[in-house]
């Protein structure tokens, strides 16, 4: 078995003390939570996505980078969090990730991502797993930005799928 990548790192989503941010409720940062999930191609362009339905609470989805495509098992636990999983046994690697609302008091909402994956060995000393980590942090940002935006467009309601 090789070696796991396993970090995580929480983004606060709505900050109750800055009155120029326009809180989110815990309703439409779930819907945009889960369109991302469903669509990662409209957060990063690299890739492309297909959606196999399975329940309400699950589906499949392919997504292809360049010349691989991998199989993702995706599990909602409404209003609270998304389950992500690449099964490494049947394919090139294995990913899993979670990602979690949290709401220590009312309205204060953030998102805790936590991720394990393969690690990337790389020979000559260079750490790519500390590339990788920021990556991840990086495209969580974008995508809560995302998410703000499409909200303030009136594009997430709160019944719309999932």
């Amino acid at each position: 078995m090789s070696a796991l990548l396993e970090f995580e790192h929480i983004i606060e989503v709505n900050d109750l003390t800055n009155p120029d941010l326009i809180a989110l409720s815990r309703e439409v940062l779930w819907q945009g939570l889960v369109y991302r999930a469903s669509y990662p191609d409209h957060f990063n362009p690299a890739l492309s996505c297909t959606l196999e339905p399975d329940a309400d609470d699950r589906f499949v989805r392919y997504i292809e980078v360049g010349e691989v495509q991998l199989r993702d098992e995706v599990t909602l636990v409404p209003m609270q969090e998304i389950v992500t999983l690449i099964d490494g046994r049947t394919q090139a690697m294995h990913a899993e990730s979670i990602t979690a609302i949290e709401e220590p008091e009312p309205g204060r909402l953030f998102v805790r991502f936590r991720y394990r994956r393969d690690a990337i060995v790389v020979e000559g000393g260079l750490n790519a797993n500390d590339y990788l980590k920021e990556a991840y942090r990086q495209q969580d940002r974008d995508a809560i930005v995302t998410i703000r935006e499409m909200a303030a467009n009136k594009q997430l309601t709160v019944n719309s799928g999932h």
